[in-house]
């Protein structure tokens, strides 16, 4: 069964974790493919059937902000954990800022193993399925509830049809570092010293841009002149949000035993920025090839990426590494994905 998928329908997650490098507002797709690869081991064992793939389908989200003052910026709900003094030292606990977030999510993964076709046997795994997933937890949130678990094996056309059927109104998560490279090379031509992360930040940033009232008979604009703020578009029309894509190493790869303190004991280590790129929330009813959905790993030389098909410029051209050696810009910067 080729075109075997299987859909995790509207996943209800509660506290997921909803910063990512140097943005917020969404869960990073590591978090999401890390979810299938779990699942991808566990059913290996049980079923031999490998989970490929994720495609991510938003339907709703809460982030745990708010405005101290209903106005200005907005700040994380924060809470200390416990809430109670402690009794030796009575003192209460620290906060431990974080950003959380609720969402509701769809998952479609690839089953290229799957070869049942009985009814009883798809709805047996099915079950399989929803009782492994429930003991997960994704994007460091809480599983509150599954509405269902579909394994569907149809041809592209139906395929795409029953998705839709089960999943709109909902937005999918599409990989568009396309339009970061593209935009990269136009700023490049008009100025030499340009960075990739200049590309990246008119995609992120809210920018505005002044357009002078100029009164009758004024030519050019004084310093006495009133101006109108104007919202500036980003290079590309969408709706466009940075995310991280994965992970960039900026160190060798360290045998057992080198790295003191490491959590594991039996894996070699490599110390890692994050990389970031463009996303793109796309209706689902705009799919045209379920393929194209799909968010798979790619290694190459020292990049560890989330990609989808059809993504296949050069990495220096379409990822900004976390690493911008300038502390402020860390800690003053933060992007939002919504």
């Amino acid at each position: 069964m080729s075109n075997a998928y299987i859909v995790f329908e509207r996943i209800s997650v509660q506290d997921a974790n909803c910063i990512a490098g140097f943005i917020y507002g969404f869960p990073a797709i590591t978090h999401f493919l890390g979810f299938g690869h779990a699942l991808s081991r566990k059913l290996t064992v049980s079923r031999q059937l490998t989970l490929q793939g994720c495609a991510v389908i938003c339907h709703q989200h809460q982030i745990h902000a708010y405005q101290p003052k209903g106005y200005g910026d907005y700040v994380f709900a924060q809470s200390k954990n416990p809430p109670t003094t402690r009794a030796k030292a009575k003192e209460t606990p620290p906060i431990i800022e974080e950003g959380k977030m609720d969402m509701t999510v769809s998952l479609i993964m690839a089953c290229p193993d799957l070869r049942i076709s009985r009814t009883a046997e798809i709805n047996t795994l099915a079950q399989n399925i929803m009782n492994l997933a429930y003991q997960h937890r994704l994007a460091g949130g809480s599983i509150q509830n599954i509405a269902a678990i579909h394994i569907l094996n149809k041809d592209e056309q139906k395929l795409l049809r029953a998705f839709k059927s089960l999943l709109l109104p909902g937005f999918v998560l599409m990989d568009r570092s396309d339009l970061l490279a593209s935009h990269y090379e136009t700023l490049k031509q008009q100025q030499s010293d340009v960075e990739l992360v200049d590309a990246w930040l008119d995609f992120s940033a809210l920018k505005y841009q002044a357009k002078p009232k100029l009164k009758e008979g004024e030519l050019e604009p004084t310093e006495k002149t009133e101006a109108e703020w104007l919202r500036m578009d980003k290079p590309a029309k969408g709706w466009l949000v940075p995310i991280t894509n994965g992970y960039k190493a900026i160190s060798d790869v360290y045998a057992v035993g080198e790295v003191a303190n490491a959590r594991d004991t039996t894996t070699p280590v490599c110390f890692v920025e994050t990389s970031h790129s463009i996303g793109e929330w796309r209706s689902l009813h705009r799919i045209q090839q379920v393929a194209d959905m799909l968010w798979h790993y790619r290694y190459e030389q020292d990049w560890y990426l989330c990609c989808q098909e059809g993504q296949t410029q050069p990495q220096s051209a379409t990822n900004v590494l976390e690493g911008v050696v300038d502390d402020d810009f860390e800690d003053d910067f933060l992007c939002s994905l919504n």
